[in-house]
């Protein structure tokens, strides 16, 4: 009886610190999404024609139009050619 006991035990301390992990990377995790959230928010309402910004997957190009009612940016590239994407696709303002 007392191995029972001393795995059930052993099974509750296991436990305890499988939460204990899990709520310390919830909380890490939480701060770490608060801040990149603010980041991108003030990144996507500091956007202006005439900036050169860079994307995630690293096209670069320069922003002509801000469209607010779409939430697109028409975006030059380096051709000249002008495309339209949403102003969330865009991950850092080149300075």
């Amino acid at each position: 009886m007392s191995i029972w006991n001393s795995i059930l035990g052993a099974s509750i301390v296991v436990l305890i610190f499988v939460i204990a992990f899990a709520i310390i990377y919830y909380f890490v995790g939480a701060r770490g999404m608060k801040s990149q959230k603010e980041h991108f928010k003030k990144l996507h309402q500091s956007l202006a024609p005439g900036q050169q910004v860079k994307f995630a997957n690293g096209l670069y190009g320069t922003v002509k139009v801000i469209n607010q009612k779409k939430e697109t940016v028409d975006i030059e590239v380096k051709s000249g050619t002008i495309i339209e994407v949403s102003r969330y696709a865009i991950s850092e303002i080149v300075k």
